[in-house]
């Protein structure tokens, strides 16, 4: 069976949204990030992302053909977008799951094939929690407190244990952290 993760970029108070991204990003970017950040997405090769990640994420990652960071590999993938709103989904290799999502991802956990990655995309994620299917949580942790910005896990997010089974120290002070359900 596929295992299906969630893969976000954070400060450590949980900060992940596109307003507050360029500050703290550009100032933790180096080659060593740049390869863990294409190490993880060789491990896929579906993407899931929610209609309001899609619709940022495409533009500019489907222009990116060539070369050796992630773009290429994001575009061999096939892309599965959770919308009711969507009539198209323009990114080569993308399907609109608009149906009844939790057995669509199990359907899709059944299938042979490399891991599932879920990027971004917080409200998918949260509505997932508690369904068993998420297998991962592999959180990138930028050295930053924004104190304010649109957090990952929000007021009201179910709780939910987690174990870490894997961590590792980045340039400029970052984090990659592997948690799973317990």
């Amino acid at each position: 069976m596929r295992k299906l993760w969630v893969k976000a970029w954070i400060t450590l108070d949980g900060v992940f949204d596109a307003a507050t991204m360029d500050y703290w990003w550009q100032n933790t970017n180096s080659p060593e990030r740049m390869r863990y950040i294409t190490e993880e997405y060789s491990n896929g090769d579906a993407y899931l992302l929610g209609r309001v990640t899609y619709d940022m994420l495409w533009p500019g990652w489907s222009t990116q053909t060539t070369g050796d960071g992630p773009g290429p590999i994001l575009n061999r993938m096939h892309k599965y977008v959770v919308s009711t709103t969507l009539a198209t989904a323009p990114w080569k290799e993308s399907t609109i799951i608009s149906g009844n999502v939790v057995e669509e991802l199990a359907k899709l956990k059944q299938q042979p094939g490399k891991d599932i990655i879920i990027d971004g995309s917080a409200t998918l994620v949260q509505s997932l929690m508690g369904t068993d299917l998420i297998d991962e949580y592999r959180f990138l942790v930028q050295p930053f407190i924004m104190g304010r910005g649109r957090r990952f896990f929000p007021d009201g997010t179910p709780p939910t244990k987690l174990r870490l089974v894997e961590s590792k120290a980045l340039s400029f002070g970052s984090l990659a952290l592997v948690y799973q359900p317990e």
